[in-house]
């Protein structure tokens, strides 16, 4: 079976899940975009490590491009959720 893969799209669909929830819900709050983020970083890099063991099929490559696309778009149509993301990290360190 290919674990990295599947468990790939399935945490970049979760933090996509996460951010849309974000949106819904009325004001904003920094925990939810947090963990979204989290969930797509443990994603892409589940599809970075089933790369390099070679996992069959193309499922590793979907999840990675979805991520890219996923920060593109974010930050064409929402660039201040990335500002608040750095302000956020940086006001924690």
């Amino acid at each position: 079976m290919k674990p990295f893969s599947i468990g790939s799209i399935g945490l970049i669909i979760l933090g996509l899940l996460i951010w849309g929830f974000n949106w819904i819900i009325d004001g904003y709050s920094d925990a939810i975009v947090i963990i979204g983020l989290i969930f797509l970083l443990i994603g892409t890099g589940f599809s970075l490590i089933a790369i390099a063991k070679k996992e069959n099929g193309s499922l590793k490559f979907i999840s990675l491009t979805s991520f890219l696309f996923i920060l593109f778009f974010v930050t064409l149509f929402e660039p201040f959720q990335v500002i608040r993301i750095i302000t956020w990290l940086k006001n924690i360190a």
